[in-house]
């Protein structure tokens, strides 16, 4: 019953963890007693319409799971799981990068330590405070409204089981992600071949450091096998087992070349023809860029290390779920 499991996952993604398992066996239970009993009654097996109004009777995903779930005063139960699963994914795609990319200039760059002596370097760490307590107010007040709006609407009355969404096939790749990883492959190797060039402001001039140099062919060829990846999963779109070694073997390579480049900084200069005295303000200018480029560096070996502990998963499954035929 396609339909039955499809509600069952909805469940089991909005429950708290330790209860996940032991909660949906009850209610997988529950339900198939509930069918059986109908089904005996009416001599027959029950069409899916017929399973469809049972689940109408107990009600949304959200609802099922609130029951198991602990009370929460701002946000429900209903909602709390996706808002912990949003700050998490905040944590870990910006926070922490940016973290890291601090620990590693107090403790690797001489320099950066010279420049903020003693307290000032716990100092430098305002920024990300302030980013962080943003974005956690940002988040909770957006799910508060959204909890009380849901509320006051009675959307999760007017649902029914067919609006519950089908389960993702673990190897099937998703054509508009492929595609967008095709382009953005893509318009950088242009780039990096100076076929494209972004928008300059004349008075100042960037240029790259040596580093770039030093790096330039095999960052040229890792671009190049990522947009032919892209490009074969956009036409077939399910993973094999080479396809996911080779996958593997591209985010490894890069996440090499993010921990060199990460310790081979600065990676730019900046360049103000006739500053007239204001040569301090190009430094705080040059320092500000690199360490955006130190933390988007962060940001991209942190994805890498997610889609090797993804790659690792897909290849430590069975044979069978990976398999060579095409849709």
């Amino acid at each position: 019953m396609e339909i039955l499991d499809r509600y069952l996952q909805s469940v089991k993604w909005l429950l708290p963890k330790e209860q996940k398992e032991d909660v949906v066996a009850e209610l997988s239970e529950d339900f198939r007693s509930q069918i059986e009993e109908e089904e005996a009654g009416l001599g027959r097996k029950l069409d899916e319409s017929e399973v469809e109004a049972i689940l109408q009777r107990w009600g949304h995903p959200l609802l099922v799971a609130q029951r198991y779930a602990p009370q929460q005063y701002l946000i429900g139960p209903a909602l709390f799981p996706v808002y912990r699963f949003v700050l998490k994914m905040v944590a870990l795609c910006y926070l922490l990068p940016w973290l890291l990319v601090w620990l590693f200039y107090g403790i690797f760059v001489p320099s950066y330590r010279a420049e903020h002596p003693g307290l000032e370097l716990i100092g430098t760490l305002q920024p990300l405070l302030l980013i962080a307590v943003f974005a956690f107010t940002v988040i909770t007040v957006g799910f508060a409204v959204a909890e009380k709006s849901q509320i006051r609407s009675g959307s999760l009355e007017r649902w029914t089981p067919r609006k519950v969404p089908v389960a993702r096939d673990p190897d099937r790749i998703s054509r508009s992600e492929s595609i967008g990883d095709m382009v953005g492959d893509l318009i950088f190797t242009l780039w990096w071949l100076d076929v494209l060039r972004l928008p300059s402001i004349p008075e100042v001039r960037f240029t790259l450091t040596l580093v770039w140099d030093n790096l330039y062919w095999p960052i040229l060829l890792l671009a190049l096998a990522s947009v032919a990846m892209a490009a074969v999963n956009t036409f077939r779109p399910r993973w094999t087992r080479l396809r996911s070694a080779l996958r593997l073997g591209l985010d490894a390579a890069g996440l090499v070349l993010m921990g060199y480049l990460l310790s081979a900084g600065p990676w730019t200069e900046v360049a103000v023809p006739n500053s007239d005295g204001r040569e301090l303000a190009v430094h705080e200018l040059a320092k500000w860029i690199n360490l955006s480029v130190a933390i988007a560096l962060g940001v991209i070996g942190v994805i890498l290390i997610l889609s090797l502990v993804r790659g690792i998963r897909r290849l430590r499954r069975p044979e069978a779920t990976l398999i060579g035929a095409y849709p």
